[in-house]
């Protein structure tokens, strides 16, 4: 807003007050007076009145109405009665407002600013005796009408005395712009060009003159430092693209290098991944450690993963810019890798995991901090935000299922214009690993739960790939990084059947002991999957001494209920019959699978540590889990909750039915 708007605002809201105070003022005196004024005249006239009456002369009745007459058509009165001493009425008139004479003020003003209409009364007598009572009541109207033109006359001399002052002040703010635009704008306009035109020596006013020397001394300054800043432009553009703690490329910086991967400039393929790992428990550690202490460790993970980088690239293994590290913001670390495509992609993101997995510092309350990974792929097609969205849903699922493995989303194959030399690595990668079955492992966890049943104890099993280096050393690949591609080839319900498979070779080796092993969903979609399946256990069954099939578990993805019922209640029908016992994982991310738990024969459902938090602070979604947990209880099923609790959270849960981590 303008100076003269503010000022001529000001100036009618000073105004506006001045005009309020001073009719409120002056027409409050003046309805005083004219208050007064009615009082003393009813009074004189009753006075008068009365005196009339009372001579011997005036005490015949006709003469006695005859007075009153008079003075009641003179008028002056709103009413006129007179009164017996014994109470009887001996004369009365009476006329209303509009009759008076005299000119009126408009109702509204009456109402809001009334005038008293005073009662005046006197005692008649006839010597000592008391003939009766004389009364009358002053009309008003004209002393209304009176304060009404009064005021009406106030109110528009003080408004045009407003807008008058008004009307200076713009015209002076006017003269005083044009001054200032003379005088100074021009001039300071110059600052930093080559014109070197001066003020003039006097100021048409002497609250410029003052400035004359400052303007000057500025445009000398700002020629000065010119230069100055030019050199230093191009390395506060380095500092504002770089973390200040890492030294590492910022978000924004990141973000545009994406976006010229994804338009395939300055020489970059157009199709890649993003690896994007977060440290969960970044707060807990600036509550545990000093602020130097973990800048320290966080310059520290950045230089780890760079060296990582750097390595590979030095030894071929991938293209020199095929690892871009960056810091997002305080928890979030990205890599992007263009133009890695395959199981390339997989190995170098297993190394940077297992060095951010050596780099985990012990604190208060967990054992050690944790990490998040989200890992996708992009290609020309993309965009920035469609990868970032990804992203965060793939490092939401890891959150709240609570492990540490990648969780990797891929782009849609319908969409994406895919990379076919990457492709086809893939579809080699896999079918060797299928045909060649001591490519394939399980990593077995053992997992303890404490819940109002005791403790429980079962092993955890994750598939893992085997492939060998240029160097000859073997390295494994989580299930987490390559199922997401084999589910893309078709290739998913082999993978879960050899995993099934070596679930049983190692419960036959271990003789006692529960196994858990997890089943893709897309494999309940394949025709024969289930077929295949059965026939494995049939020839299980057939051979088991150890009870092998009882004490394997098959675990699934709790959407599946949604996604494909008939298929998972077929499933967990078919190896019900031999024995082996089904479960669900990440119940709290598919709500709707509720509706069809009374269908399948569950041994355990599992909900996300998070999740539980969550719904422990938050009244609406703690109604959410605790349907969860009364529904699969109420079914006769386990419910298990994964990852990290306090022990006050802990304590609830068994109160109310779960099992948490021992």
């Amino acid at each position: 807003m303008s100076l003269l708007k503010r000022l001529l605002l000001s100036v009618t809201a000073a105004m506006l007050i001045i005009l309020a105070g001073t009719l409120a003022f002056s027409i409050g005196a003046a309805r005083q007076y004219l208050d007064s004024q009615l009082r003393s005249e009813s009074e004189n006239m009753v006075s008068s009145l009365a005196l009339s009456l009372s001579q011997p002369a005036n005490q015949d009745p006709v003469t006695r109405e005859l007075l009153m007459t008079a003075l009641f058509d003179s008028g002056q009165l709103h009413e006129i009665r007179l009164t017996a001493s014994d109470g009887a009425e001996l004369f009365a008139r009476q006329q209303s407002d509009e009759e008076l004479a005299g000119q009126e003020a408009p109702q509204w003003f009456s109402w809001l600013l009334p005038l008293t209409q005073p009662r005046a009364e006197r005692v008649i007598s006839d010597g000592w005796r008391q003939v009766g009572q004389i009364s009358l009541v002053v009309g008003n109207g004209s002393a209304s009408y009176a304060l009404w033109q009064g005021s009406l006359r106030m109110t528009v001399l003080i408004l045009a005395a407003g807008v008058a002052w008004a009307l200076f002040v713009a015209t002076l703010l006017k003269w005083f712009r044009r001054v200032l635009n003379e005088e100074i704008s021009a001039q300071v306009r110059t600052i930093g060009t080559q014109a070197r035109r001066r003020l003039p020596a006097h100021s048409r006013m002497a609250e410029l003159s003052s400035l004359v020397s400052v303007i000057d001394d500025t445009r000398e300054r700002a020629r000065v430092r010119q230069k100055e800043q030019t050199q230093r432009i191009e390395s506060l553009e380095l500092e504002i693209n770089r973390d200040p703690v890492t030294q590492l490329p910022n978000r924004r910086y990141f973000i545009n290098e994406l976006r010229k991967a994804l338009e395939g400039g300055a020489g970059k393929a157009s199709h890649g991944h993003v690896l994007l790992f977060r440290q969960r428990d970044l707060q807990a550690l600036n509550a545990s450690m000093t602020r130097a202490q973990v800048d320290a460790w966080l310059v520290n993970v950045g230089r780890r993963v760079g060296d990582v980088l750097a390595a590979q690239a030095a030894a071929g293994e991938y293209p020199q810019d095929s690892g871009f590290l960056a810091r997002l913001n305080g928890s979030d670390f990205a890599v992007l890798m263009p133009g890695l495509q395959g199981p390339r992609v997989t190995r170098l993101v297993q190394q940077i995991r297992q060095v951010l997995q050596s780099l985990r510092v012990p604190m208060g309350g967990v054992p050690w901090c944790r990490w998040a990974y989200a890992l996708t792929d992009y290609a020309s097609s993309s965009s920035t935000g469609e990868v970032f969205a990804r992203l965060d849903h793939a490092l939401m699922r890891t959150e709240s299922a609570g492990h540490a493995e990648v969780e990797y989303v891929v782009h849609s194959a319908r969409e994406a214009e895919r990379s076919s030399a990457g492709e086809s690595e893939w579809q080699h990668t896999l079918a060797a690993a299928l045909a060649e079955p001591q490519r394939l492992s399980l990593d077995v966890h053992e997992q303890t739960y404490l819940g109002p049943q005791g403790r429980v104890e079962h092993h955890e099993a994750w598939l893992q790939l085997h492939e060998n280096t240029r160097d000859g050393e073997s390295q494994a690949m989580a299930g987490s990084l390559f199922l997401p591609v084999a589910v893309r080839l078709g290739l998913s319900a082999e993978f879960d059947l050899s995993a099934v498979a070596l679930g049983l070779h190692w419960l036959t080796e271990q003789r006692s002991g529960q196994l858990i092993v997890r089943i893709s969903l897309p494999s309940l979609a394949q025709a024969d999957f289930l077929a295949d399946l059965n026939a494995l256990l049939d020839g299980w069954e057939r051979k088991d001494t150890a009870n092998t099939l009882s004490r394997l578990i098959l675990e699934l993805d709790a959407h599946g209920a949604v996604a494909y019922p008939d298929e998972l209640l077929a499933l967990c029908a078919q190896v019900r019959d031999r024995g082996v016992r089904t479960g669900l994982r990440r119940l709290d991310q598919a709500p709707g699978a509720l509706l069809h738990l009374h269908a399948l024969p569950l041994a355990y459902v599992k909900l996300g540590g998070d999740f539980v938090i969550q719904s422990h602070q938050n009244p609406g979604t703690r109604h959410l889990m605790m349907a969860m947990v009364s529904t699969a209880r109420e079914l006769g099923a386990s419910v298990y909750v994964t990852g990290f609790l306090d022990m006050k959270i802990a304590e609830w849960l068994v109160q109310h039915g779960a099992s948490v981590p021992a």
